[in-house]
C-alpha cells in the first residue's frame, strides 16, 4: 500500500505545519499559487513587551486546524452567506532570513526585497510579523514594485504608530505609519480602531493635517460598516496592515502592548470584508501576534481567520 503525501490528508497536528499545510516554495511562481505567505520573525523594534518574533511560527501552527478542504474548493461562511477561498492557492514562502539584533538598516531591505520578488512574481503577499515596524519594510517593496502607482494603506491598530522621536528612533513599531506616509510609500492613510491614551508624540494633529483619516474605535464600532468604507475609492488599490492589538485583549491578549476595548471579532471581520468588497486589496499583513503572552493561542487563531475572511473577501472567485 503506497501513502498519500498529500500535506491536507493528515490531522491538523500532523505533518509540516506550513501556513495552511500549503506548499514550501522558497521563490515561488504564479504557476506555484496565488497568495504567498512570508514569515518576518522580527521584534527588534519592540517598545514593550518583546516576543512578536514568534507570531509567525504561532499563526503557522494554528492554521493548520483549516487545512482540511479538499484541493481549491471553497469553504462556507454560512454567518456572513458567502463562500470563502473558492479557487485560491496557497504556497508558503517560508520566512525571512534576518540577522537578529541587527539594525534595521541591515535587515530591512531583506525584507523590502522578498516582499517585491513575490510582486514581481505576481502573487498576493501576506506578510506574518513580527512587530510593526516591519510594514514599513514591506511597503517599501511594494514601492519598488509599482513604479510610483498611488497606494492606500488601511491599517487595524490600537495605536496611531504616527510617533517620530527626535532623539533618532525612527524604526521603531510606533513610527511605520509615518515613516510610509512620509516617503511616499503611502499616498493615503486610513486607520480603524485607534484609542488608549495618547500624547503629543502621536503627532495626531500633523497626521489629521497631512490627510490620515482616523476612525476612532468607540466611534468606529457604533458607525454603520457602509459608512467606515464610503472614503475608499472604488477599486482602488489598499494595502492592509492588521495590528493584533486593534482587538479587545479578553480576545487576543497575546500581545506587546494591549489596550482596554477594541474590536470584536465580528466587528474586525466585517471592516475587512466591507474594504476588501469596496477596494482591491493587493496584499495583507498581520503583526503584533506575540504566543509568549497566550498560552492557548487564541490571539493566533482569530489572526488567521481574519486573514482567510480577509482574503475570501477580496480574491475569491
Amino acid at each position: 500500500m503506497g501513502y498519500n503525501t498529500r500535506m491536507n490528508d493528515s490531522m491538523p497536528f500532523a505533518g509540516i505545519a506550513s501556513f495552511f499545510k500549503a506548499p514550501y516554495v522558497a521563490e515561488p511562481t504564479k504557476a506555484d499559487g496565488d497568495v504567498a505567505v512570508l514569515g518576518i520573525p522580527y521584534d527588534e523594534g519592540t517598545t514593550s513587551r518583546p516576543g512578536a518574533r514568534y507570531g509567525p511560527r504561532a499563526m503557522r501552527d494554528i492554521s493548520t486546524f483549516w487545512a482540511y478542504r479538499d484541493g481549491e474548493e471553497p469553504f462556507y461562511d454560512g454567518e456572513a452567506q458567502t463562500e470563502l477561498l473558492g479557487g485560491v492557492r496557497f504556497v508558503d514562502a517560508g520566512d525571512v532570513d534576518l540577522a537578529p539584533t541587527a539594525p534595521a538598516e541591515r535587515n530591512h531591505p531583506l525584507i523590502a526585497a522578498r516582499v517585491k520578488q513575490l510582486l514581481d512574481a505576481g502573487l498576493f503577499p501576506i506578510v506574518l510579523g513580527g512587530d510593526h515596524s516591519i510594514t514599513y519594510a514591506v511597503l517599501r517593496g511594494f514601492a519598488a514594485a509599482r513604479a510610483g502607482r498611488p497606494l492606500h494603506l488601511v491599517q487595524f491598530d490600537t495605536h496611531m504608530d504616527y510617533w517620530n522621536d527626535e532623539g533618532g528612533m525612527t524604526t521603531t513599531h510606533a513610527s511605520p505609519i509615518i515613516r510610509s506616509h512620509e516617503d511616499g510609500f503611502a499616498t493615503k492613510v486610513t486607520q480603524y480602531g485607534i484609542r488608549g491614551l495618547h500624547t503629543t508624540a502621536d503627532n495626531i494633529a500633523l497626521a489629521r493635517e497631512r490627510g490620515v483619516r482616523t476612525f476612532w474605535c468607540e466611534h468606529a464600532k457604533k458607525t454603520p460598516v457602509d459608512e467606515l468604507v464610503a472614503h475608499l475609492a472604488p477599486g482602488e488599490d489598499v494595502y492592509i496592515s492588521f495590528d493584533i492589538d486593534a482587538l479587545d485583549p479578553s480576545v487576543a491578549p497575546g500581545t506587546g502592548t494591549p489596550e482596554p476595548g477594541g474590536f470584536t471579532y465580528y466587528e474586525a471581520k466585517a471592516i475587512l470584508r466591507a474594504v476588501a468588497q469596496r477596494a482591491n486589496v493587493v496584499g495583507m499583513d498581520m503583526v503584533e501576534v506575540d504566543p509568549l503572552y497566550d498560552p492557548v493561542q487564541i490571539t493566533a487563531l482569530h489572526a488567521v481567520r481574519l486573514i482567510f475572511d480577509t482574503v475570501g473577501a477580496a480574491l475569491s472567485r
